[in-house]
């Protein structure tokens, strides 16, 4: 009879500690929707001009949410790869209307970019094609095409989880590796991992890039305080925004309470325990 009771105890206590509310541990950066952002006036359709918009950066093997419909601390891998467009242009377009589209080479099946897909003038465009088709794959010759026009094109080399691919700076001849992804914001050479020279990258080719401590967050800055990349050859440099940034792997939120509450719990489960024995010794048939 002891043995039945000390079960029936534990079986409560073992409920209530499992249904207690936990705080998840998510990664703190920032994240972009997929339903693209409505850019002000009446954006012209997107000319099948080669290099006049660019493939900005990619992250391929996401290992965290950054596809803001993604519930807070969960992932899905191809909802949360993403590809970031940038326009060096001064003017707005409509790519939706020029039917763009990302594929992975000729006769290759494509992703349409959706409804509303249009980019401001020096600035960025975020979009998921993986989750529609597996667009975004090792080695793959990812292209944006318009008209049947490729207007830019980069090869995704193998990368470590959470690392995108990207042009230092924005809209630049130059691609990195970086730990420090700026999804739907300005590219930076903030902790970027040398890369070895690759071919057909695009408008632009690959060499190394002396490693600097400037983390920033993937917060979107407003378009209009944006600057254009500095041109080749000046001297000029690029103040761009500074943000800091968490690490990608956060510690689980404690706000202090967790333990009392357990305490409570198991204690409350240990009374109502008694209770039941109690009732039980009372009105058990002599």
């Amino acid at each position: 009879m002891r043995l039945r009771f000390f079960t029936a105890l534990l079986i409560v206590a073992l409920f209530l500690n499992a249904t207690t509310p936990r705080a998840l541990s998510a990664s703190i950066h920032g994240c972009a929707s997929p339903n693209p952002p409505p850019v002000p006036g009446s954006p012209a359709t997107a000319p099948a001009i080669p290099g006049w918009l660019l493939i900005n950066e990619v992250l391929l093997t996401p290992a965290s949410t950054w596809n803001c419909s993604e519930p807070n601390g969960t992932f899905t891998p191809g909802r949360n790869a993403w590809v970031e467009l940038y326009n060096p242009q001064s003017q707005p377009y409509n790519l939706y209307a020029a039917h763009a589209s990302f594929d992975t080479g000729p006769n290759t099946l494509a992703s349409y970019l959706p409804l509303g897909a249009a980019i401001a003038p020096h600035g960025y465009l975020v979009l998921f094609p993986s989750a529609n088709i597996g667009t975004l794959v090792i080695h793959a010759n990812l292209r944006l095409v318009i008209a049947g026009v490729t207007i830019d094109q980069v090869n995704i080399p193998s990368l470590p989880a959470d690392q995108s691919f990207a042009r230092i700076p924005d809209g630049s001849n130059f691609w990195r590796i970086t730990n420090t992804p700026t999804i739907d914001t300005s590219n930076m050479a903030s902790q970027v991992i040398p890369t070895a020279s690759s071919s057909n990258q695009g408008s632009g080719g690959s060499g190394d890039v002396t490693p600097t401590s400037a983390p920033i967050t993937g917060t979107q800055a407003a378009w209009s305080n944006l600057q254009l990349p500095t041109p080749v050859g000046t001297a000029t440099s690029v103040v761009k925004p500074m943000l800091t940034t968490v690490a990608a792997s956060s510690m689980p939120v404690n706000d202090g309470w967790d333990a009392p509450r357990r305490i409570l719990l198991t204690a409350l489960a240990v009374l109502l325990a008694l209770m039941l024995f109690w009732c039980w010794h009372l009105f058990r048939t002599p």
